[in-house]
């Protein structure tokens, strides 16, 4: 059976965000060779990340917090993690975005890259607004996410209780791809992604990580003057003999990307950025 991990952010079990969480669970219920696994974030005990280096000194330990996340490995939302063929998180939006529990459960995957777990699963949200929105904020937000675990992205749904009805539709259609995904995976394995998949996958998505990795490593400006490569080339940052070739190589394929990026070519431009990550000097 292929396991689906289904987390809820909110708070009120019987809200808005729990009641259509409830209600593609229940679609996903109905698909043969798929089983559900609901988790309230707000039943469980868990905080962040304590920045201990635990989980990287001891691979396959687990984390080492006394908590729903940690315990060495044992602790409730750790094992339902490593057991899932597909995540779905269901979230309201607060403060203009994802929840505070969606984003403390998010950082505490973190120990899991170590046994290679989170890399190519199968993941999708969904994002549930009311009053002012900013539904498709918050989706852009979980997109990130995904990319930044290195999840395979199965899509992403902006949700207004102003059409919640009319939404359940695509909620459930979203549901039976990451289904499908989810049966995938649990036949063939997980398979993960290489940066350059990464980068193809999510050029286009919500969160574009082209636009957002040029974006940060040059400041705001999408400039190579003012970007981070170059400054740390013409800074000599980097003392290290090896490094300062892999960065001229890393900077060449930079501007690249940057070329590709002003000509509107993001597919080129994933291209040549995944080629200028892998040259990043360590």
């Amino acid at each position: 059976m292929a396991r689906i991990m289904v987390v809820q952010g909110s708070g009120r079990k019987h809200g808005y965000t729990a009641t259509l969480m409830h209600d593609i669970a229940g679609e996903l219920e109905k698909v043969p060779g798929i089983e559900v696994e609901i988790h309230h974030l707000h039943n469980y005990s868990f905080g962040p990340c304590k920045s201990c280096f635990f989980c990287i000194r001891n691979v396959g330990k687990g984390c080492a917090l006394d908590d729903d996340w940690g315990r060495k490995g044992e602790g409730e939302l750790y094992k339902a993690f490593k057991r899932a063929n597909g995540l779905l998180m269901v979230d309201p939006v607060h403060g203009w975005g994802a929840s505070a529990a969606a984003r403390v459960f998010i950082e505490r995957i973190y120990p899991t890259f170590w046994e290679g777990i989170p890399y190519g699963l199968p993941f999708a949200s969904v994002s549930c607004a009311s009053n002012q929105g900013f539904q498709t904020r918050a989706l852009e937000e979980f997109c990130k996410f995904s990319a930044a675990k290195g999840f395979r992205y199965i899509g992403g749904l902006p949700v207004h209780v102003a059409y919640l009805g009319e939404a359940k539709k695509d909620a459930f259609a979203l549901a039976m791809k990451l289904a499908e995904a989810a049966v995938a995976d649990e036949k063939n394995g997980r398979k993960k992604l290489s940066d350059e998949e990464i980068f193809l996958m999510y050029r286009d998505t919500p969160w574009s990580i082209v636009r957002g990795y040029i974006e940060n490593l040059t400041d705001g400006t999408f400039r190579y003057e003012t970007s981070v490569p170059a400054r740390a080339l013409a800074n000599g940052s980097f003392t290290n003999p090896e490094a300062h070739p892999l960065l001229e190589k890393a900077c060449a394929s930079f501007k690249t990307a940057l070329s590709h990026y002003d000509a509107e070519d993001n597919r080129a431009a994933a291209v040549a950025y995944a080629t200028a990550r892998a040259r990043q000097p360590g």
